[in-house]
């Protein structure tokens, strides 16, 4: 039982779970706000995917600035659009919310 203990702390440990919730919202956030600009043409995957390594890039930098660990910020970084695809994702289809049909700004 120690064994499986020692194995979660070690993996809460390597991570930063609200660096990623963070990502996840900031790019959320800019994606709309450029589709809302551009509104005939919406932003391809490739856009959104580049979107989002601007946002861990400067996010990362902020928390590495702050004194965050490096190996932790990189684990997140990896982590974050893991976490976006197979947790948040599936569990919004679950419950039946559609995370496009959210409207930030109107």
């Amino acid at each position: 039982m120690e064994l499986i203990g020692d194995v979660i702390k070690t993996t809460l440990e390597s991570f930063d779970f609200a660096y990623c919730i963070i990502v996840n919202v900031l790019t959320y956030i800019l994606i709309n706000i450029i589709n809302d600009k551009r509104k005939t043409q919406l932003m391809t995957t490739w856009q959104k995917r580049l979107t989002l390594l601007l946002v861990i890039f400067s996010t990362g930098m902020l928390y590495y600035l702050t004194g965050s660990d490096c190996r932790i910020l990189l684990n997140s970084a990896i982590l974050a659009p893991v976490f976006w695809s197979w947790i948040f994702k599936p569990l919004c289809k679950k419950l039946k919310i559609d995370y496009k049909d959210i409207k930030l700004f109107e």
